[in-house]
């Protein structure tokens, strides 16, 4: 234990300062984000009527609706947020693989260098939850400028609980040092095993079987839900269960997303014609968990805009005339936006901070190449290959999954051409988001690929 102690500073000690910022920026987005969509939430359930009685005129009267959408933005948004987080731990867990075999050497078990990285982890995971609630408070006051067609909200409206702020950060910290014990795993915690990059790469067919038994159960419950459960339980219950479906669907991507891309880079490797596209194939199919989340955020934005799309033109059509189809329609639209904002946010979180990760990761790699006779331009097109097969998938498998649920819900395809016309330019906004964070990245690429890290 004394070694161990004496050898801790090797593993505390800061890398770099762009290297460690990145998991606190993820973390503080996380915590954030999840606080500000929790206090609209429980904004909305705040302006229920008394005791469930049924108000049939006014603003009371599409209340429960609003909930309910509250409910489903929350289902949506809080899983995606939350996964920026696990993603955040495991990103600062790789900064300190070097780290971690140097305290092996000094005499450090497993057991004990993994609870030091672990406690690391959890560390800048506090500061980014801290960090998170201020951005929080910064945020909410704007927010009450928002017109849902209702009675505005004050900013006590949107803020939680006092004791929820200390829930929420804990509940990071917990999940990030889960995240991390988890991603410890598939480490082998030696010397050599950190030298050679040993890591166990597990990519299942289960993983699509099981995101595949999830669309049929929502597609059965949707035809069927209603008939069989809604007599016993009540609208209510047939609700819940359906929301809970719909993110149970659109998280499953990130599920069936790794094996996609896993699959797919293995069939480009064998095909590749040219040398940039084989090293970009090859560097997915080692690890393609990686190379997914850099795109999953993009990936759940997509899936919102889709939902968004439909919803506009919905509020757009000539069924809203009385007052409480117009506070419907304003509130539908507005809500829709500004989940679409906070998606394309953690679009942008997650893009950027990954990207910028992968480039800091592969510095020696980068350095080796170029030494071997690979020119600095073939390195960025390799980059380039990485990123877009990733992105192609998870286009189609956003337009799946929107197109999925909203047949689902509204018993058709929309027919309206605007909607594809509305979808094409979020993917089009999807792909520019990507190039940016490919961009911000090519000057460390090109530094490293120079100079080493």
């Amino acid at each position: 234990m004394s070694a161990l102690l004496a050898s801790a500073p090797l593993l505390l000690r800061r890398r770099g300062a762009l290297a460690d910022l990145l998991p606190v920026i993820a973390f503080a987005a996380a915590t954030g984000i999840t606080l500000t969509v929790l206090g609209g939430a429980a904004a909305f359930v705040g302006r229920l009527p008394d005791g469930g009685e049924v108000v049939h005129t006014g603003e009371a009267s599409v209340i429960p609706f609003l909930v309910t959408c509250a409910m489903v933005a929350s289902v949506l948004l809080i899983p995606s947020a939350v996964g920026l987080g696990g993603s955040a731990a495991r990103l600062s867990l790789a900064r300190r693989e070097q780290d971690l075999a140097a305290i092996r050497l000094v005499g450090g078990t497993a057991t004990q260098v993994g609870a030091v990285a672990v406690l690391d982890v959890a560390a800048q995971a506090l500061l980014g939850g801290l960090l998170g609630v201020v951005l929080h408070l910064v945020a909410t006051p704007p927010l009450t400028a928002l017109d849902f067609g209702i009675t505005p909200f004050t900013t006590a409206d949107l803020l939680m609980p006092w004791w929820a702020y200390p829930l929420l950060v804990i509940g990071m910290v917990l999940l990030a040092a889960g995240s991390a014990t988890v991603s410890l795993t598939g480490v082998v915690l030696s010397p050599l095993g950190v030298a050679r990059n040993s890591r166990t790469v597990r990519m299942s067919v289960v993983r699509l079987a099981i995101w595949a038994t999830l669309v049929v159960g929502f597609l059965v419950f949707a035809q069927i839900g209603s008939m069989v459960l809604g007599p016993i339980a009540g609208e209510a219950v047939v609700i819940a269960v359906m929301v809970a479906l719909i993110g149970a669907v659109v998280a499953g991507v990130n599920l069936v997303g790794p094996y996609l891309v896993w699959l797919v880079a293995l069939l480009v490797a064998r095909l590749a014609p040219t040398p940039s596209l084989l090293v970009g194939a090859r560097r997915l199919a080692a690890d393609p968990k990686a190379g997914w989340r850099a795109v999953s955020g993009i990936t759940f934005a997509l899936v919102i805009a889709g939902f968004l799309t439909v919803i506009s033109l919905m509020t757009r059509g000539d069924g809203f005339r009385g007052a409480e189809d117009l506070m419907m329609a304003t509130a539908m639209s507005t809500g829709g936006l500004l989940t679409l904002g906070i998606a394309a946010v953690l679009a942008a979180v997650s893009t950027g901070v990954t990207q910028t990760a992968r480039v800091i990761d592969q510095a020696p790699l980068l350095r080796s190449q170029h030494v071997a006779g690979a020119q600095v331009g073939q390195l960025h097109r390799s980059r380039i290959a990485e990123i877009v097969l990733p992105v192609l998938l998870s286009s189609v498998l956003a337009t799946f999954t929107a197109l999925l649920v909203v047949m689902a819900v509204l018993g058709g395809a929309p027919q309206d051409p605007l909607v594809a016309l509305q979808y094409i330019a979020s993917v089009l906004g999807a792909y520019a988001l990507v190039i940016a964070a490919v961009l911000v990245g090519s000057p460390l690429a090109r530094r490293f690929a120079l100079r080493g890290a």
